[in-house]
């Protein structure tokens, strides 16, 4: 099962099929284009909290939650190479709390609290 997001833009590109990273309803590391993870990753952009470094490990962006759902605070980091469309980490990092991995309940909340729920190809 596909994220609605996925389901929505379906393949918009050749070459490889996406791969929804959050098939099970958490976030999975063996994805591709995943629009969900896309849109995250965008938002980051066009907040500013987005460092990209490609000679070093990682892309990385942090999105914080702000309140889009009642019981989740803190931030969303994400990590990817260069601008692929693979994202190799998706946790939730609060102080409060051990890191947790990200779910779809959360990442699709984040994505509507910055409005973001466009269609974002990869």
């Amino acid at each position: 099962m596909k994220c609605a997001m996925c389901e929505k833009r379906g393949k918009t590109w050749e070459d490889s099929d996406p791969c929804c990273a959050f098939e099970d309803g958490r976030f999975n590391r063996d994805n591709w284009n995943c629009a969900t993870l896309n849109a995250l990753r965008q938002i980051s952009r066009d907040i500013g909290t987005y460092r990209r470094d490609d000679n070093a490990d990682a892309s990385i962006g942090v999105i914080p939650i702000n309140e889009a759902t009642e019981d989740d605070m803190g931030y969303i980091v994400l990590t990817w190479y260069k601008d692929r469309g693979k994202t190799g980490s998706a946790i939730v990092v609060d102080d409060g709390e051990v890191p947790r991995e990200l779910t779809l309940e959360l990442a699709a909340a984040v994505v509507k609290r910055y409005g973001a729920a466009k269609e974002v190809s990869a």
